[in-house]
Order: structure tokens, then C-alpha cells, then sequence
């Protein structure tokens, strides 16, 4: 059997995040209600024999919202459909004003042995410009009840370029790194949203950053994502070495047997589509194979196989000259003080 990846959409959020650009909606418990029973309906129309579950990552929206029942449901409907290998990587996303000891063991009593933590900055005034409902103590006490409850693998969310950010706040944010130790860290700069501030002050943060979590003892392995020796998020590696993944839920992706797809990002749309016994899927372009493995694969900091870009002579031989493109072994990667322009190279693909 194939091992896959599973991704499961909960859209609903008590408030939405204006710097979010997923799928969501206001949480109401009703809705949401009637919104897993569809889900699970989906994930019983995906099931395939050939197909075996290595990693499930539950995300939103916030999922932290989900009660132990609900979130119990979610699991029995995934194992019932899908073989799960024994030593499968199961996340939830988690907002810490969600995070209550109790609640922390009700989500690894349910098979959960990966939480994703939106902490976005330990900073109040950060906290505050993002409209986030908790507190810079809240996002502590989160981070340390779960390691208390034995959560080892535990990867932590941080947004920069708030025009409140200074190297100084930044240095306050990785002193917290430091103390609380988690596997992982995603770093994203903040993005769509209008602001004075011009990229250069961008860039200065990230870079920042990565000075500060390679010197933590972090690796470095994708444009946003650092972690510890051997914990990379197993499921998100999938995305960016051309894995195999379903998408199950609103707006969900998914690419299974060189297909991609699109679920409907619509509820009204979802559920007629699932009441009727078809898969809830929109029209979707799949790209050229060859052009998606180096659209996903050169956000890796490793890079890919030479042999990928091999439909490609001219872009890449111009990239590599001019050192936008590096070879690293039998790879080709962007060399990491490139990586911000990640786009831009990309650009000479498309």
C-alpha cells in the first residue's frame, strides 16, 4: 500500500483573523455540527484500499474548538476508512486560549501526538495589532501545559513584519524559543495585508530569525519551517516532495494518483454535493508534473533531484550562472540568502 497524507479542514473560528486567508467562518456550534457529519460522509467516499495513512493534519479555521467528542468522531471516521500505520503523525492546529490541561489530554487521549500552536508572538503589543484573543502569558502557559502533558513534538506559529516588530522584540521572542524548546517553528511574514512598512524590514526580521534559530540548534529546511533534528513535520514534507495527499473538508486539497483537486469552498456547495454521493470537488488545472515538483520542491531548503529540471535547460542554466540557483550534491536548491525571492525564481518556470 501507498503511504498518504490526510488533511482535514474544521473552517470555523470563533473570530477571523485578518491576516488568514483560508477558508472560514464564524464558529456556531450547530453548524459546525452538521458540517462534520458531512465530513465524515467525505472521508468514507475518499476511502481507497490502496491507500495507507502515514500522517493526518487537522487544520482551520480552529480546530482546537472541536470537543473531545467531535474530535473522537473526526479519528473513528479516519481509521474506519483508511488503514493508519502504526507510527503515524497525527496534528491539530490549537489557538492557546483553547488549551486547558484537561483539553490538551482529551486531544491525545483521541490519537493526537502532534500540536501545531498558534502562539504568532509572545509580545502583547504583536498580539494586540493582530486582534489575537490571547495573551502573551496565555501563549506561555499553552506551550508549557502540553510539554507537561507530554506532548514532545510540538511545533509553534510565529508571524513577523507587524510594524511593531523590533530586533529587540524579536530577541525577546526567541528568548522564549530558547526557554520552551519546542521540535518546531514556522516563521511567516506577514503577508496581503497593507502596511507602511516597506520589505526590507521584512527581510531583516526573517533573516533574524533564522540567525537566531540556527543558532538554537534549528534546522533550516524549508523557506518558513525550522525544527529540530528529525522533526520536520512529516505531513507538510509531503506537500513539497510531491507526495501523495487527500484533502477532505471545505476548501480542502488534495493530490492522490497524480490528480489534483479542490473541494468546494462553499458549505451550501459541500454539503448538496455530499447529500447527492458525489466528492464535493471544483474544476481543477492540474500543473505539468515536472513543473510541480520544482514549484513545491525548491521551497525546500535541500532543494531537488538535478533530473527535475530537465524540461527546464535555459531557466536553469541562467539561474545557476547568475546564482539564484545553487547545485548542493545532486540537488539544485535557492540558496538560502535568495530565498525571499523564491517567487520571483519560480517565475522563470511558469
Amino acid at each position: 500500500m501507498k503511504n498518504t497524507g490526510l488533511y482535514v479542514h474544521f473552517p470555523f473560528c470563533r473570530r477571523a483573523c485578518f491576516y488568514c486567508h483560508f477558508f472560514k467562518k464564524k464558529h456556531q456550534p450547530a453548524l459546525a455540527g452538521a458540517y462534520l457529519r458531512y465530513l465524515t460522509r467525505e472521508i468514507r467516499l475518499r476511502r481507497d484500499p490502496g491507500l495507507q495513512l502515514d500522517t493526518v493534519y487537522i487544520g482551520g479555521g480552529s480546530p482546537s474548538l472541536l470537543t473531545a467528542a467531535q474530535l473522537g468522531a473526526i479519528m473513528a471516521a479516519v481509521s474506519k476508512n483508511f488503514s493508519l500505520t502504526r507510527h503515524a503523525e497525527v496534528t491539530l492546529e490549537a489557538n492557546p486560549e483553547d488549551l486547558s490541561l484537561p483539553k490538551i489530554l482529551e486531544i491525545r487521549r483521541a490519537g493526537v501526538n502532534r500540536l501545531s500552536i498558534g502562539v504568532q508572538s509572545f509580545q502583547e503589543r504583536d498580539l494586540r495589532l493582530l486582534k489575537r484573543s490571547h495573551s502573551a502569558a496565555q501563549a506561555v502557559r499553552a506551550v508549557e501545559l502540553a510539554l507537561e502533558a507530554g506532548f514532545a513534538n510540538l511545533s509553534l506559529d510565529l508571524i513577523i513584519g507587524l510594524e511593531s516588530q523590533t530586533s529587540r522584540s524579536m530577541d525577546l521572542n526567541f528568548r522564549w524559543i530558547e526557554k520552551l524548546r519546542p521540535a518546531h517553528v514556522s516563521v511567516y511574514i506577514l503577508e496581503g495585508v497593507p502596511r507602511r512598512e516597506t520589505h526590507d524590514k521584512d527581510a531583516r526580521l526573517y533573516f533574524q530569525a533564522r540567525r537566531s534559530l540556527l543558532g538554537l540548534g534549528y534546522d533550516h529546511y524549508e523557506v518558513s519551517n525550522f525544527c529540530r533534528p528529525h522533526k520536520a513535520s512529516r505531513h507538510n514534507l509531503k506537500y513539497w516532495r510531491d507526495g501523495a495527499y487527500i484533502g477532505a473538508g471545505a476548501a480542502a486539497a488534495g493530490y492522490v494518483n497524480g490528480r489534483d483537486y479542490r473541494n468546494h469552498p462553499d458549505l451550501k456547495k459541500y454539503q448538496t454535493c455530499l447529500e447527492k454521493g458525489v466528492l464535493p470537488e471544483q474544476k481543477t488545472t492540474s500543473l505539468r508534473p515536472a513543473l510541480r515538483r520544482i514549484i513545491t520542491g525548491l521551497r525546500l531548503l535541500d532543494g531537488i533531484p538535478a533530473s527535475s529540471f530537465r524540461l527546464f535547460p535555459s531557466p536553469t542554466d541562467f539561474l545557476l550562472a547568475e546564482g539564484f540557483l545553487v547545485r548542493r550534491g545532486k540537488n539544485i536548491a535557492v540558496p538560502p540568502e535568495k530565498i525571499l525571492l523564491l517567487n520571483e525564481i519560480l517565475g522563470y518556470f511558469i
